[in-house]
């Protein structure tokens, strides 16, 4: 008569391998992951500055706003340099000067992006809204009113 083990030999060998383990052993395990678990770790990076962004009007009163936004889903600023059009993202741009009176819709300024860069042409201003708020809430104005814009990141 064959007698049957009560544990399937995979689980026998198992049980074999960890009878073995000796307690030096299992302390030096013990040891080596709790050394793993306490090692040095990297710093995150500390957060990015926020600052709000600075609108200047033609009569020479400053805004200090924050998230500053064009209404829509699309905030990009429609860039005409010569007889191309250019669509640059705000998030890009770090500052822009109005350098002249409107004409047909554009008006001459220029413009600083984020990386330093900078490019001359005429922005859209029909129907360009500027949009955020202040410390008094809620604020609007059109871009045509605007001398100059230094975007913040916020």
């Amino acid at each position: 008569m064959k007698i049957k083990h009560p544990l399937p030999l995979r689980k026998a060998k198992a049980c074999r391998y960890l009878c073995r383990i000796t307690a030096p052993s299992l302390g030096w395990l013990l040891a080596l992951c709790l050394l793993a678990a306490c090692a040095p770790r990297e710093l995150p990076p500390p957060p990015a500055p926020v600052y709000p962004s600075r609108v200047i009007t033609h009569d020479g009163l400053a805004f200090m706003v924050h998230r500053l936004r064009l209404p829509g889903t699309r905030q990009e600023l429609t860039i005409r340099n010569g007889s191309a059009k250019e669509w640059v993202p705000l998030n890009r741009i770090m500052g822009v000067r109005f350098t002249g009176p409107a004409r047909g819709g554009y008006r001459p300024a220029e413009i600083v992006l984020i990386s330093g860069d900078r490019m001359k042409g005429e922005i859209y201003l029909v129907n360009v809204i500027l949009e955020g708020s202040t410390d008094l809430g809620y604020w609007n104005m059109p871009l045509s009113k605007v001398e100059r814009l230094d975007v913040g990141r916020d």
